[in-house]
């Protein structure tokens, strides 16, 4: 498969300076109301480069020729970065400004829907900062354990109330770690398919597995549901797959031997084919998640004088549209939350007014 050249974007001084000059002033609504969307909206062709939204366009596509990945570095980010929030805290008490953020929700408008998830956190924009009292956890505050690869949640595109697996994820540094910090490894699955054998593939695309759900979403539901029913890690066609992974430890479960050997194949595949981005203050990556895993190595993090993590990254997640979000409440206008769906009382209520006429 033949790389695209345009995964890789360096904006120039003036395209950065233009950016920041258009989106400093927007006030950030953390709660992702229609009013803050449409008004970023307005903005979001006007301010981006043409190649830019181009290669934004073709991570969306359906096509064999859509992007896994893009890469955009030089973007402007808020000046007097004074430290970083802990889990529930906001962004801008430690910074001058919301510039971050709003870079990154125009990125998600141009890509689709952007929504958050309430045990991710109760903005529309994520703050991931390492924790130490979470730096076991398999979670994007962790990090003494490496995040494997993984498509972000998985399991979720065989849950009843529909896919809410995201359709791609956006990661924005806005503060460094010393030296650079750890590296999150991209793997465009499918050139790690290209190295499998035809028995590999059609076991991948057979009922054959049982997915987990990420950590944070086990039990996180009205109806909790910790796993899949048996189902395929690959399903569409070969040149533009769909892939529903997690190489976590015990994330997959295969039924036989045969398919367990064909998923060893394929982790080994991804991990050849993968490489590696310091996500640094100011570059930018936009991952498709329909088929690019991605992981994060464990790395050992630096705190400054007030205790606050030097690596701060942030990030939002990417819907094709939001109605398969339907059956969770909304804590705010687009951060939606699994544990309470409302739409089951309404339910009810249509069966009891159906029994009753």
């Amino acid at each position: 498969m033949k790389l695209n050249e345009d995964q890789n974007i360096l904006l120039s001084t003036k395209e950065s300076e233009y950016i920041r000059s258009v989106l400093e002033n927007i006030a950030y609504d953390p709660s992702g109301s229609d009013l803050y969307l449409n008004e970023i909206r307005k903005v979001a062709y006007a301010t981006f480069p043409e190649r830019v939204i181009t290669a934004i366009n073709r991570i969306k596509s359906f096509s064999s020729s859509a992007l896994g990945y893009l890469q955009i570095d030089n973007l402007p980010i808020d000046k007097g970065v004074t430290g970083s929030p802990r889990h529930r805290e906001t962004g801008n008490a430690f910074k001058n400004g919301v510039l971050s953020e709003n870079v990154l929700v125009t990125m998600g408008v141009l890509t689709g829907e952007p929504y958050s998830i309430a045990h991710e956190g109760h903005e529309l924009v994520n703050n991931l900062t390492p924790h130490k009292e979470a730096a076991k956890e398999f979670t994007g505050l962790g990090s003494e354990v490496e995040l494997d690869f993984h498509i972000e949640n998985a399991a979720q595109a065989y849950m009843p109330e529909g896919d809410t697996s995201p359709l791609a994820l956006i990661l924005l540094g806005v503060r460094g770690e010393l030296h650079g910090g750890p590296q999150t490894r991209i793997s465009d699955c499918r050139r790690a398919l290209e190295k499998l054998s035809e028995e590999d593939i059609k076991h991948l695309y057979g009922k054959n597995f049982i997915i987990r759900v990420p950590y944070r979403w086990r039990g996180a539901s009205a109806e909790p549901r910790d796993n899949t029913d048996l189902s395929p890690i690959l399903s569409g066609p070969i040149s533009a797959p769909r892939v529903t992974v997690a190489f976590y430890p015990d994330m997959v479960l295969a039924v036989n031997q045969s398919a367990k050997q064909a998923l060893e194949n394929l982790y080994q595949a991804v991990r050849e084919v993968s490489f590696g981005i310091q996500i640094n203050p100011g570059r930018l990556i936009l991952i498709n998640n329909s088929f690019t895993l991605h992981s994060r190595d464990s790395f050992k993090p630096n705190f400054d004088e007030n205790d606050r993590a030097l690596r701060w990254v942030q990030r939002v997640f990417v819907a094709r549209n939001l109605w398969n979000f339907r059956e969770f409440s909304a804590v705010e206008d687009r951060v939606f939350d699994p544990t309470n769906k409302i739409a089951a009382s309404e339910k009810t209520n249509l069966k009891t007014a159906s029994s009753a006429a």
